[in-house]
């Protein structure tokens, strides 16, 4: 038992505190033993992990508020966003329906009678989105958010292939539109038009017993002649009854073909333009004297000329320069 009757003798110790102040108050002086002074700071360890665990719980929690605060504002600002988008893509639908209409694409009536026809917001997600917006933390959950992306993800899908369709119709008529040959080829007199016709060179009988296959513009030896279209010379060159000829793919089916001429400016396989000059005008061949044979071929039978050209169709002369002269031919 010594060791018991040390350790009181260690705890039964007195320690002594003095404080001195350098002022006029009196100096004090404090004792107490080893036990208080270990009691003291046991006590005093205790309250500073009670006082950390504490305040740590509740910085933690004030932490975690701040966090739940910032990130609320940041979904209610994406949702407001998700409304901009939504608009947005509204207008855009609009624009998609205004341009159907006004390039008489094949959807237009499914779009102007049933504007579910081509996908957007039902009422039900409108009403989803403002109360997304108007009711805070409490309107928002995670099956709502991706409902509205998702649908947000598929309008726009469905307005870029809807643009993509319209890109492609433009882009496709206006490449039918440089291959239509909607131009004079030169300038002069008609002097034969399209249909059957008395044969100019044996003048047999004066019955409209040949079919002509296009129609004849006279004028002056070497006037120019020109492309109608744009399109790839097929063949250039000489042929029986036409003399030297040129024919022209546009696409699509149609072709143009000018006969008689003088002097071909363009070879087979070459690429021209509508407007460019192509050859003169001549009379070789089957003719009575220097004119253009105009033909236009749709798929792959002769159509008459004259629809494609928007003026008087009675022989009158068109945008002549000089004095045309009487010429038919094959």
């Amino acid at each position: 038992m010594d060791w018991h009757k040390r350790l009181w003798d260690v705890l039964d110790r007195k320690i002594t505190v003095l404080i001195i102040p350098q002022t006029p108050l009196k100096p004090r002086r404090w004792q107490f033993s080893n036990a208080f002074f270990l009691f003291m700071v046991v006590i005093w360890s205790g309250l500073t992990v009670w006082a950390g665990f504490i305040v740590g719980r509740h910085t933690d929690y004030w932490i975690t508020k701040a966090d739940n605060q910032v990130m609320m504002a940041k979904m209610t600002y994406l949702a407001q966003e998700m409304q901009r988008s939504r608009e947005v893509l509204d207008m855009a639908q609009a624009t998609d329906q205004q341009l159907r209409i006004l390039l008489s694409l094949s959807r237009r009536r499914d779009i102007v009678q049933n504007d579910t026809a081509v996908g957007g917001p039902t009422t039900a997600d409108r009403s989803l989105l403002k109360r997304m917006l108007e009711g805070g933390a409490s309107g928002i959950n995670q099956a709502d958010w991706h409902r509205q992306i998702a649908a947000i993800r598929e309008e726009s899908y469905k307005r870029l292939a809807s643009f993509q369709e319209i890109s492609w119709y433009i882009g496709n008529q206006r490449t039918l539109y440089h291959a239509t040959p909607n131009m004079w080829p030169t300038e002069g007199q008609i002097t034969s038009l399209f249909g059957y016709r008395v044969d100019p060179i044996r003048r047999d009988d004066g019955e409209l017993g040949e079919f002509h296959s296009g129609i004849d513009i006279a004028n002056n030896p070497d006037t120019l002649i020109y492309v109608t279209a744009d399109g790839t010379v097929r063949y250039s060159g000489w042929s029986h009854g036409y003399g030297n000829m040129i024919v022209i793919d546009h696409g699509y089916g149609v072709t143009t073909l000018y006969g008689h001429t003088s002097k071909s400016l363009v070879e087979t396989g070459q690429r021209v333009k509508r407007g460019q000059v192509i050859a003169y005008m001549g009379t070789t061949g089957r003719s009575t004297g220097a004119h253009l044979h105009y033909e236009v071929w749709n798929n792959g039978k002769p159509v008459n000329p004259m629809i494609y050209l928007k003026v008087r169709s009675d022989g009158g002369t068109i945008g002549s320069r000089s004095s045309p002269v009487s010429a038919e031919g094959r």
